[in-house]
């Protein structure tokens, strides 16, 4: 009688309940041994060259395990690359898409999408320790052009800025050799990466979205994350600033910034900066949610009055 050898329990453990065929061969299992296994549904066949355990759960992460144990050369990409990087702003699509060769034929289930293309580094991809391989998260950012708009595409690199400490070279490297007339998306990532701001990556999507709005508005000099010594209160950021204005603005869409010590907090601060002559001005909930274009306008006024007052 067939079982599980210790080093196959520990390996669909690790792996989200999934192991390809070769996988369980090597912990010690005989094909004969796998084809018990399966007839006592201790395991079961979820796609050709790849098992799972009856008991673990249907997730996406099983099932990018799956794929990934079924096809050696299939990596995870596109919205479900984004989703396990966490990123914000994506699409509503939770079929598995996955990176494949040219010519290959990994569609082997109706819920896998591939997009073959010979267009790829090797170091595009990276294997998890559950055995997933994934697009990087440059990659991931790249093949997303393909799906977002403007803004959601630059907060998505934005995002993969912060989270994976990437700078423009790192995105250029992924998308620099592969401009062609046939992959448009290429080109509306190096326009999304020519609109970044200097500075820090933004940290949120209303950040990004309201600097472009501003830029859109005609507001010059933005830098994004920018930091001061602010007496009293050590090392500071301000979301948005110009700072040849001693302009910043500030992005308060936290719970925190509507409670008695949060506005106390800010208020605080505001007057620490305003004594070094630096002038804030802050975003509400409210202003952002439901008078967005009207508080873009009064911001885009605002630095038309300092730029005049600058000048005279």
């Amino acid at each position: 009688m067939a079982h599980l050898t210790r080093h196959a329990h520990e390996l669909l453990a690790r792996q989200h309940g999934v192991a390809s065929t070769q996988q369980l061969l090597d912990t010690g299992l005989s094909e004969r041994q796998l084809r018990h296994l399966q007839q006592c549904q201790d395991l079961e066949l979820v796609l050709r060259g790849a098992y799972r355990t009856p008991s673990a759960p249907d997730s996406e992460l099983a099932r990018c395990a799956a794929v990934c144990a079924a096809r050696s050369d299939v990596a995870i990409a596109g919205p479900t690359a984004g989703r396990l990087w966490g990123f914000r702003r994506l699409p509503s699509d939770h079929r598995i898409h996955v990176l494949a060769p040219p010519a290959s034929n990994p569609a082997i289930a109706r819920w896998v999408v591939p997009f073959r293309t010979g267009a790829r580094h090797d170091h595009d991809v990276v294997e998890r320790d559950d055995g997933i391989r994934i697009t990087t998260r440059a990659r991931t950012a790249y093949d997303l052009a393909r799906w977002l708009g403007p803004d959601d595409l630059l907060s998505v690199i934005e995002q993969a800025a912060h989270d994976g400490r990437l700078d423009d070279g790192d995105f250029l490297d992924v998308a620099g050799d592969w401009l062609s007339p046939r992959r448009p998306w290429a080109r509306e990532f190096l326009q999304a990466l020519d609109r970044r701001l200097p500075g820090g990556p933004a940290e949120s999507h209303p950040e990004v979205r309201v600097a472009e709005a501003l830029s859109r508005a005609g507001v010059r000099g933005l830098v994004r994350q920018h930091g001061i010594r602010l007496p009293g209160h050590g090392d500071v950021r301000f979301d948005l600033a110009v700072p040849e204005l001693r302009w910043a603005i500030e992005i308060d869409l936290h719970p925190s910034h509507r409670e008695t010590l949060g506005i106390a907090s800010d208020a605080r601060r505001d007057r620490a900066a305003g004594a070094i002559g630096w002038m804030t001005s802050r975003v509400s909930d409210v202003q952002y949610q439901e008078q967005f274009n009207e508080t873009i306008a009064e911001l885009a006024a605002t630095h038309a009055a300092l730029r005049r007052r600058l000048a005279g």
